[in-house]
């Protein structure tokens, strides 16, 4: 899996641990409280992320689904003590038992949900495990039983997991895609647009973008050419155009946001 870089815990600038498990990354972040909102940003992506916020001394809490994006977006979370956030990869989505099993990431795509846990509920449950929790690992390890109790996962078909895997081993243009797997260019594009709202074009610019950012975030001394070497940037002014419109900022404006932290 290929993960999202420009994530939950370089927006909220906070302590984070990231681990791996299955389909999706983990972040807790915590966040000194105060009565100001914690504003949020995605960048255009194929990802659903859950945001889970939580309280030590009360029961406040509250779930935030953000489903994939096409364009940059920003949210305000409620000021909470703790932000345990999940990062599903492409491979489908979690959702309440009883679901079309083919309901897709399109359903979620480009919105954001919100869900405030009604006492006795398994979202209740969840939160209340997470505070007699001692460690990070006992938490994802909580969560994914709230999975497996409460949710269920909808994998995107197979025919599109095939063409993932094509565009995760490095294909970058649909014609590509079609040639590796068989499927007309056509076809390629109403599957995709059926089960993510988006393009081929969009999952390889997405994908390509992420990993540029992961190097960045990496190594943030370098130049552009040493980022965008053998990554499919036309040149310096197409990757400086795409990350202006993906993040708002320029490269450099990002780059100095990592050195100051």
């Amino acid at each position: 899996m290929t993960i999202q870089p420009f994530s939950l815990d370089y927006m909220l600038q906070s302590r984070t641990r990231t681990s791996d498990s299955g389909h999706m990354y983990f972040y807790e972040t915590d966040y000194s409280r105060s009565d100001a909102p914690v504003s949020i940003s995605f960048i255009p992506g194929y990802t659903t992320e859950w945001i889970i916020g939580y309280n030590d001394d009360n029961s406040l809490s509250e779930f935030i689904c953000v489903g994939c994006c096409k364009a940059l977006s920003t949210f305000e979370l409620k000021p909470f003590d703790h932000y345990f956030c999940i990062r599903f990869d492409e491979s489908g989505c979690f959702f309440n038992y009883g679901a079309d099993p083919k309901t897709y990431p399109v359903n979620m795509a480009d919105q954001i949900f919100t869900y405030t846990p009604k006492e006795g509920s398994g979202e209740s449950g969840l939160i209340q495990s997470f505070l007699s929790s001692s460690s990070f690992e006992e938490r994802i390890s909580l969560f994914i039983d709230f999975l497996d109790n409460f949710k269920v996962f909808c994998p995107v078909p197979e025919n599109i997991a095939l063409i993932n895997k094509a565009v995760f081993s490095g294909a970058d243009t649909v014609y590509e895609l079609s040639e590796q797997t068989g499927y007309s260019v056509r076809h390629i594009n109403r599957l995709y647009k059926d089960v993510y709202g988006f393009g081929p074009k969009d999952l390889i610019k997405y994908v390509r973008f992420q990993n540029v950012l992961k190097t960045i975030i990496a190594a943030p001394d370098h130049d552009n050419s040493f980022f965008i070497a053998g990554t499919g940037y036309s040149d310096q002014a197409h990757f400086q155009r795409e990350f202006k419109s993906f993040t708002g900022m320029t490269p450099k404006q990002f780059i100095n946001n990592i050195l100051a932290r």
